[in-house]
């Protein structure tokens, strides 16, 4: 699979948010390593990063693709293998990684890029269809895949910039204070959670040949994965560096 999850746009929406729930000594420990670049400018690397071929085993570390209907105790066991795509297992052993080693800055870029994919829908999606990407949809007279549509232009279609968009959210989302404290278990919960929302977004394709529509029914499920993998990528980077 070779899309990139939530494109440049709802990546940098993600690390926008997130900033504001990291702490002052969080913020500034990361600041430091990514050259004072924001969280928000730094969260596209790990797809950026694809046209260096010294990062070429790191394309299947963006995804995990999973049979639909697994029971939990199924999830827990197949969601950390690494033959069909690593996502999960590379943030579990990456956030390891860095509390043992916080001054890694390339594992931290990664690290940022992959929790955001993570709560992608589609980037948990099924081996069958490589994630919705051999599901053929129209959106706005365009023939594009399912996959693709919560890559980019279901994010573009509101027509705001990322930090609007990221402002929108802190408005009408209030974040949670979300504590982590290391475990794998944590991860595995909020990666089960993005599963069952995989479930729904392969269920919304027959709405996707009317945008407007589409929107209307599903843009509140789209805020709420924007806001969750904010608030839990906010965790994890206090849980390593405060």
């Amino acid at each position: 699979m070779t899309a990139a999850a939530w494109g440049a746009s709802g990546h940098r929406i993600i690390g926008e948010v997130a900033e504001s729930k990291l702490t002052s000594k969080t913020k500034k420990k990361v600041e430091a390593l990514f050259g004072n670049s924001s969280l928000a400018m730094m969260s596209n690397w790990g797809d950026f990063v694809r046209s260096d071929s010294a990062y070429s085993e790191a394309t299947d570390w963006h995804y995990t693709n999973l049979d639909s209907g697994l029971t939990r105790v199924a999830f827990d066991t197949l969601a950390v293998k690494q033959d069909a795509g690593e996502n999960i297992h590379r943030v579990i052993t990456l956030t390891a990684h860095l509390k043992q080693h916080p001054n890694d800055t390339n594992s931290l870029k990664m690290l940022v890029h992959l929790v955001e994919d993570m709560h992608c829908p589609m980037h948990l999606g099924r081996a069958g269809d490589l994630g919705g990407n051999r599901i053929r949809i129209r959106w706005l007279g365009r023939s594009i895949s399912l996959h693709s549509l919560w890559d980019d232009p279901f994010v573009d279609f509101q027509k705001l910039s990322y930090t609007e968009f990221a402002t929108h959210l802190k408005r009408v989302r209030p974040l949670k204070k979300v504590v982590f404290k290391g475990d794998e278990a944590t991860i595995l919960d909020w990666a089960w959670e993005t599963y069952q929302t995989t479930g729904i977004v392969y269920a919304s394709q027959p709405d996707t040949g009317k945008p407007y529509g589409y929107n209307f029914k599903y843009v509140s499920l789209l805020e709420k994965r924007l806001v969750t993998a904010a608030e839990h990528l906010a965790a994890i980077l206090n849980y390593i560096y405060n």
